[in-house]
């Protein structure tokens, strides 16, 4: 990844362990990082994806597993997938402020509630919501990128007009996790955004946390041998 290009787990790596993004970042060492729900996680999106584009998905169901159906079956009947819809699977390259840097990512789906005004960004999970969720720079990334190409929109809207939804999707319900927005936010995710860049720029020593946070890290090895 080019050093004025950040996504959300550049900015979440960083903040949980430096020396993590050190190796990953910075010296860019690989591994692949595939979770257990990985391909459950990616079969429940591209049915939700087909889904809202009006596609068949009779035959992404016939060749779905029974944890993969229960997951459908307790997602589509939710009255998000009624709303209007603005956009799914939406990738985005914006610019952070007035710097040199970019910030990329791709959104699971964009709605619109009639009812309250608002555009919700829905992210879908299968898996583990982030524990600090207001800490978490998925939600901060998102929003502000929707919100700063609302031109290209064709939208004339407030900070307020905007929210991120998680939806943790499980067989036995799906858990809605909200976040609103506000030009209060929109400075302030702003200011902290570039106030890591600068940090992360400014650093020549990437310490371990003194509590690694990380129970399953590729670069454990790496890191009990002080590998540079």
């Amino acid at each position: 990844m080019k050093n004025d290009v950040f996504n959300h787990d550049r900015f979440n790596t960083w903040q949980t362990c430096p020396k993590k993004y050190y190796f990953k970042y910075i010296k860019e060492i690989k591994y692949p990082e595939f979770h257990q729900d990985y391909q459950l996680g990616n079969s429940v999106h591209a049915l939700i994806d087909y889904y809202l584009r009006g596609l068949n998905i009779q035959h992404l169901l016939q060749n779905a597993d029974e944890e993969i159906l229960k997951n459908w079956e307790s997602i589509k009947n939710h009255p998000i997938l009624n709303k209007k819809l603005i956009k799914t699977e939406w990738s985005f390259n914006t610019k952070l402020g007035n710097t040199p840097h970019w910030l990329i990512g791709r959104i699971d789906a964009i709605f619109f509630d009639e009812e309250k005004n608002k555009f919700i960004i829905a992210d879908w999970k299968t898996g583990i919501i982030p524990k600090n969720v207001h800490n978490n720079f998925q939600h901060k990334i998102y929003l502000y990128a929707f919100y700063q190409g609302r031109k290209d929109w064709g939208l004339n809207i407030m900070p307020e007009n905007l929210c991120f939804q998680y939806f943790k999707i499980s067989p036995d319900a799906v858990e809605i996790t909200e976040i609103d927005f506000s030009e209060e936010k929109l400075l302030e995710y702003e200011e902290n955004l570039e106030g890591i860049i600068k940090n992360i720029e400014n650093s020549t020593d990437y310490p371990i946390t003194n509590i690694c946070r990380i129970k399953f890290c590729q670069y454990n090895e790496m890191c009990s041998k002080n590998y540079k």
